[in-house]
């Protein structure tokens, strides 16, 4: 989406953050033939970004990263697409997302896709400020 221009921080990419999030099954790889080309974690709850949200209504999704190579093929629509499904079959009433409220391609992409921007927010995380646009999508 906005090539050369990191997303997230180093501190946020460890092994250490990531398996809590792989032993609740919430860490999901996608695959083209057996390589793996693209990764998401999905989730029933967000206490930083949607703590207002009640339990059992809504799945979230974090971390939505292709390879460079597969970018363009329509595997990160896939991916939401394949997550829109799995909510839907939950039975919840939203899936939702955060991202950098100042990545105007990356919101058109997920917007591309019916997700409605609802509102922004300023926290900090990790002891960066972060500033994001919250999406939702309506199942």
């Amino acid at each position: 989406m906005d090539r050369g221009q990191p997303l997230w921080h180093l501190e946020e990419l460890t092994p250490e953050h990531f398996r809590p999030v792989a032993r609740q099954g919430e860490l999901f790889l996608a695959y083209l033939g057996s390589r793996a080309v693209g990764t998401m974690t999905y989730q029933l709850a967000d206490p930083l970004f949607w703590p207002e949200i009640p339990l059992g209504t809504s799945a979230f999704l974090h971390k939505l990263a292709i390879r460079r190579e597969v970018a363009g093929q329509g595997v990160a629509a896939a991916m939401v697409g394949w997550a829109v499904e799995r909510a839907r079959r939950s039975g919840l009433a939203y899936l939702r997302l955060d991202t950098d409220f100042n990545r105007p391609k990356l919101r058109s992409f997920y917007e591309q896709l019916g997700f409605v921007c609802v509102g922004d927010k300023h926290l900090t995380r990790l002891g960066y400020p972060l500033h994001v646009a919250l999406y939702e999508l309506k199942l």
